[in-house]
C-alpha cells in the first residue's frame, strides 16, 4: 500500500498528516512554526524533519511508503523545503511544494479557482483565476496582517492597558489575559512579552484571539469591536482583490483559525463583502488547509475529492460558520 503525507507551515506550527490510498488519516504529527520571516533555515528544515519523522512513526510506515507528499509553509526559499525533504521521501515519492492558497482553497472548498481570505497567525486575501494568481495582505506582523491572530491578539492588550491607564473602557479582557497567563498585572504581561523570542512573542499574542471570541459571545463590547474591526480589514481587503481580478463570479470562502474564534467575524465580514457584492457564492469552508494536501493527492489519484469525508477528518473539521 501507497500512502500520501500532507504538511501544512505556518507562523505557529506545523501540521503533518499521513493518509492511505482510499483517504483514510493513519498518521500524524504536530512541530512548530516554520516561518522564514522569524525561523532560520536549520530552524525549518529540523522542524519538518520531526514533524515528518514522528508522521511517519504514527502511522507505522517508513518514507519510502511515501508516493506523494504536498507541503505548503511560508518560506522564502523552497530549497529549505527540497533539503528538509530530500533525506526523508523515498525515491519514487513525488514531492509537491505548493503554497498556503493552493491547500488552503482546496482543504474548505475541494476548488483550484475561487477567492479566499485567510486569517491565522498572519492573514492575507487570495484570488486565482484562469489568468493567474494574485494576493495582497500577508505583509508581516510589523506592518500589515490586519485581522490576523496577532492583530486581534495586539487590539486586546491595547484595550486592557487603556483601561489600566483610565483611558479606555473596562473590558473583562484584562481579567481573562491574567487568568489565561497566571499574572496579577498588566505589568506582568509586558515583562513576559518583551523578554520573548519574536515569534514566539508573535505566537503568544495570537493565541488570545479565542479568548478574545469568548469575551464577545459574553457580552463584552471592546471584544466585539476588536472582532468587528478585523472582519472589517479583511473584508477591505478581500472586496479590492475581487474588483482588482473581476473575481466576482468565482466562489469565496475563507481558512485560518481566526475564523474558528467567534461565529461573528464570518458574519461580519460576509456582510460587508456582500455589500459591495451581493451575488458573491460565499461558501463556509470544509476542512483545514492540511486536509487538503491529502484530497490533492487522492484527486491525482483518480478518487473524487468532493465525495470524501473520512470520519478520520473530524479533528480538521471545519465548525458551523453561517451567515445568519
Amino acid at each position: 500500500m501507497r500512502y500520501i503525507a500532507s504538511l501544512d507551515g505556518g507562523g505557529t506550527k506545523l501540521s503533518c498528516l499521513i493518509a492511505d490510498e482510499q483517504g483514510k488519516l493513519v498518521g500524524r504529527a504536530i512541530a512548530g512554526s516554520t516561518n522564514s520571516q522569524f525561523d532560520t533555515a536549520d530552524e525549518i528544515i529540523s522542524t519538518i524533519r520531526l514533524g515528518v519523522t514522528e508522521a511517519l512513526a504514527s502511522a507505522g510506515i517508513a518514507a519510502s511508503d511515501l508516493s506523494a507528499i504536498y507541503t505548503a509553509m511560508p518560506v522564502l526559499q523552497i530549497e529549505i523545503i527540497e533539503r528538509a525533504l530530500d533525506t526523508l521521501a523515498g525515491g519514487n515519492t513525488a514531492i509537491h511544494i505548493s503554497d498556503e492558497f493552493t491547500l488552503s482553497l482546496f482543504g474548505a472548498i475541494q476548488e483550484r479557482h475561487g477567492s479566499l481570505a485567510l486569517a491565522g497567525t498572519g492573514s492575507f486575501a487570495g484570488v486565482r483565476n484562469r489568468e493567474g494568481f494574485s494576493a495582497v495582505g500577508g505583509w508581516g506582523a510589523m506592518i500589515g496582517d490586519e485581522g490576523s491572530g496577532t492583530h486581534i491578539g495586539q487590539q486586546a492588550l491595547a484595550a486592557c492597558s487603556l483601561m489600566a491607564d483610565g483611558r479606555g473602557p473596562s473590558t473583562m479582557l484584562l481579567e481573562q489575559i491574567l487568568r489565561l497567563w497566571n499574572f496579577p498585572r498588566l505589568l506582568d504581561v509586558m515583562i513576559m512579552l518583551y523578554a520573548t523570542k519574536l515569534n514566539a512573542q508573535r505566537k503568544l499574542v495570537a493565541s488570545l484571539c479565542p479568548l478574545v471570541g469568548q469575551c464577545a459571545a459574553s457580552g463584552d463590547e471592546v471584544a466585539a469591536r476588536i472582532l468587528e474591526d478585523a472582519a472589517g480589514q479583511l473584508a477591505d481587503q478581500m472586496v479590492h482583490l475581487i474588483g482588482k481580478t473581476n473575481a466576482q463570479d468565482l466562489p469565496l470562502t475563507v481558512s485560518g483559525g481566526v475564523w474558528k474564534s467567534s461565529p461573528l467575524l464570518f458574519r461580519s465580514f460576509g456582510r460587508r463583502v456582500k455589500e459591495r457584492y451581493p451575488d458573491i457564492a460565499l461558501i463556509p469552508p470544509r476542512f483545514d488547509p492540511v486536509i487538503g494536501g491529502i484530497l490533492l493527492g487522492l484527486e491525482a489519484a483518480g478518487m473524487d475529492a468532493k465525495r470524501l469525508a473520512h470520519d478520520s477528518y473530524d479533528d480538521f473539521a471545519f465548525p458551523s460558520l453561517s451567515l445568519d
